[in-house]
């Protein structure tokens, strides 16, 4: 019952970070905003409103990393497998692969439906 908790802790923790401003207002309220460079992404955000800091990210230096950071699928791929790495079963990783991303399109089209 416990290998369940896995993708939803991982849809969750997609939909936050790539779905909502949860990232930057965690940042800042940490104070590490200068770190995060959070002035030049709420700059940028006056002439692109519709990004989200992880697209001005990919956007202000093309680093293989802040690509990777920028995509919730490879992100979420990566996460479940360090999930199956701890666990160090790869049925699991197939099974939380696949169910993570899936609650976290559920979750996405739900929130979009919401605000419609």
């Amino acid at each position: 019952m416990e290998s369940l908790a896995y993708p939803f802790l991982v849809s969750v923790l997609l939909f936050y970070i790539y779905e909502t401003d949860f990232f930057v207002e965690y940042v800042k309220l940490f104070g590490l905003a200068k770190l995060f460079k959070i002035k030049e992404y709420e700059d940028y955000l006056d002439d692109n409103p519709a990004d989200t800091y992880w697209e001005w990210l990919a956007w202000d230096k093309k680093t293989f990393l802040r690509k990777l950071l920028s995509c919730p699928y490879c992100f979420g791929f990566w996460l479940n497998v360090a999930v199956c790495y701890t666990h160090k079963d790869l049925g699991l990783f197939v099974m939380n692969l696949w169910l993570s991303l899936f609650l976290f399109l559920i979750l996405k089209f739900i929130s979009r439906k919401a605000y419609e």
